[in-house]
């Protein structure tokens, strides 16, 4: 299968990627991820849980109805954290930080600012990775 990625921000210039490469079995994810934020730039792997993807799709097809209030991707480790959060006329602010490696790593606080036409894209690719990998039945 060929590897799933989402991506939050712009093309090329500012963003955080999310490719997710396959499944290790229970839920968790292989992913590389990489961060490219102001002049600071890295690329990390982690093993991220597919309820975070699930949750994060959630919460952000909801910011994407009304614009307002914020949608979060959280996973078990916290080694990606971003919080978007909609003003209401269509801007979305990001507030997301990085840890290199789980638990002990190197953090990298960022911010990112995107607007509503990015949505789509973003709950696009969520959708296609939660087909892919969705969540273990409790």
């Amino acid at each position: 299968m060929t590897a799933l990625r989402v991506q939050i921000g712009e093309n090329e210039s500012e963003f955080a990627r999310i490719e997710v490469t396959g499944a290790n079995g229970d839920g968790w994810l292989p992913s590389q991820v990489t961060v490219r934020a102001g002049a600071f730039q890295g690329e990390f792997h982690s093993d991220l849980d597919c309820w975070a993807f699930a949750r994060f799709a959630t919460e952000l097809r909801d910011l994407h109805k009304i614009l307002k209030g914020s949608a979060t991707f959280s996973t078990y480790e916290r080694q990606l954290e971003m919080t978007l959060t909609g003003d209401g006329l269509g801007h979305i602010h990001i507030k997301a930080e990085a840890m290199d490696y789980a638990g002990t790593g190197n953090k990298l606080m960022f911010r990112l600012d995107i607007d509503q036409t990015y949505l789509p894209k973003i709950l696009g690719e969520l959708d296609a990775i939660v087909a892919a990998y969705p969540p273990p039945a409790a």
